[in-house]
């Protein structure tokens, strides 16, 4: 018996499978071929990059489902659903007058308090300030049916104070639904235990809007791009098991990471989505290579039996 090569196990393979679709095939209907994925709609990205990025490069997965922009301005072209925020006072104006419109053409469901507060470089906002934007710009959005986030402290140790502060100025005046927060560490069990204790403190869900592998108190001693990959890995699933964490988005999907450890970067220098970025999204990561490797097809890919991807490529070009 003459024993097929692999090629020609694919090429045979090839034709039996396209003849088998030709035969199947309805004339007068069409498929449309279904990804299916893990989804639990908690991965979001923080996006600075307006229009000059593409965001849909990161949706492809199903994994990702929301985003916000540290403002009250969307990206076009994408069905992510997109949370507001009031940053802080010098953006008062603007969210006052598009809030209406975001709720009306986009159906909002969520608004998100100023940004890191307690921060000079930030909002920089006392408590007092920020009950008071508070309730002019955010409280009143409650009865139109708004999902209300907190203010988002940094992780310092002044933010967790910052935001007992705020509440109880407010006196139980303020509508808060969920904690909003921020943390910049280098340890994954670090990072559970402060959003634990931020729940048990607040008894509120959360939302981390942003966090990475980063670290701010000792330049010297940052992780390395596999102690990245292990860091994302463990804090992200998590997240995805615990209920209370309703939502998350890395820091960060930008091409410029402002100071942070470049590696944590979930896109190249060009704008296109690197391994990280894959990890993110629940795409393999299939090999080392830091935040500037593509994205590329998993070598392993052309072992697999002839039959198996011929009937794969059948059902692109049969």
């Amino acid at each position: 018996m003459t024993r097929l090569t692999t090629s020609s196990t694919f090429l045979l393979s090839l034709i039996v499978v396209c003849s088998f679709l030709s035969i199947n095939a309805s004339p007068t209907q069409s498929y449309e071929r279904a990804v299916t994925v893990t989804n639990t709609s908690k991965a979001g990205l923080a996006w600075p990059n307006g229009r000059t990025v593409d965001i849909t490069q990161f949706t492809h997965t199903g994994k990702v489902s929301w985003y916000y922009t540290w403002s009250p301005d969307p990206v076009a072209r994408t069905d992510l659903e997109f949370v507001p925020m009031l940053w802080g006072s010098n953006q008062a104006d603007e969210f006052n007058s598009t809030i209406d419109g975001l709720i009306s053409d986009l159906g909002i469901t969520s608004v998100l308090g100023m940004n890191e507060p307690q921060q000079p470089g930030q909002s920089n906002l006392t408590p007092e300030q920020g009950v008071d934007l508070w309730k002019t710009y955010i409280e009143p959005l409650k009865s139109r049916g708004l999902r209300l986030g907190s203010p988002a402290p940094s992780s310092a140790d002044s933010g967790k104070t910052w935001l007992q502060d705020f509440l109880n100025i407010c006196n139980g005046t303020c509508t808060v639904d969920f904690i909003a927060l921020h943390w910049y560490y280098i340890d994954a069990d670090n990072f559970i235990n402060y959003v634990e204790d931020f729940h048990e403190t607040f008894q509120r869900p959360i939302w981390v809007t942003e966090w990475d592998c980063q670290n701010f108190a000792n330049a010297n001693q940052q992780c390395s791009y596999n102690d990245i990959v292990s860091f994302l890995n463990t804090t992200q699933s998590w997240m995805d098991e615990t209920d209370y964490v309703e939502r998350y988005s890395w820091f960060g999907a930008m091409r410029n990471l402002q100071g942070v450890n470049k590696d944590n970067g979930l896109m190249d220098s060009k704008g296109e989505i690197n391994n990280l970025g894959g990890q993110y999204i629940g795409d393999p990561n299939p090999q080392p290579g830091g935040r500037n490797a593509a994205l590329s097809l998993n070598p392993s890919l052309w072992f697999l039996p002839a039959t198996f991807v011929a009937t794969a490529i059948a059902g692109l070009w049969c």
